[in-house]
């Protein structure tokens, strides 16, 4: 594999690393809030895209303006892979060495925001037969009661959570890298 490749999707996946860490870590000091938001995974989304878009063009320049789909989803999924394994491991640490009772605390902004999602759409279901009504709060309490049980942070729960991170967004990356290779003239 090209060393500039590995370069660019190792530093770049530094970058995102931190960038993806810093909602938990904000989450962790100043409001549990960053952690539930779904501000937060547009932010996370955002993110991997716009620095998966500027690592295939670094790379693109890198190599004289000319880069192969494989190089470019290479230099992508390096990127990927850096990144959500240093917010994984972070996570790890947070929430199963320096504070096992966060989790906990995160548990209980979740329900609440769960518990105002379901009384917000409770309350535009307007003249809506009780027996629709009944199985709408069903569905959040089965919802609420899925979080109380759920073990987010354990270390089994992160390496699924990181395989289907890296498996969705490898799907952009495919795109992007179809999107933005260019192949040299030369070579044909």
């Amino acid at each position: 594999m090209n060393q500039i490749i590995k370069k660019n999707g190792i530093n770049f996946g530094l970058i995102l690393g931190f960038l993806l860490i810093l909602p938990t870590l904000l989450g962790y000091a100043f409001s549990i809030s960053f952690l539930v938001s779904y501000w937060t995974l547009a932010f996370v989304f955002l993110a991997v895209i716009i620095l998966g878009i500027v690592v295939i063009a670094f790379s693109k320049k890198a190599l004289g303006g000319f880069i192969s789909f494989k190089n470019a989803f290479a230099s992508y999924f390096i990127m990927v892979i850096v990144s959500f394994l240093l917010s994984t491991l972070m996570n790890f640490v947070l929430f199963n060495v320096i504070d096992k009772n966060f989790e906990q605390v995160v548990k209980q902004e979740q329900i609440q925001v769960t518990e105002n999602q379901r009384d917000f759409f409770a309350s535009k279901m307007g003249n809506a037969p009780q027996e629709q009504v009944d199985e709408f709060h069903d569905k959040f309490d089965e919802a609420i009661e899925k979080i109380k049980n759920d073990k987010p942070y354990s270390l089994l729960s992160l390496l699924k959570g990181f395989t289907i991170s890296i498996a969705i967004f490898s799907l952009f990356g495919l795109l992007l890298a179809f999107i933005l290779k260019k192949k040299d003239p030369a070579l044909d």
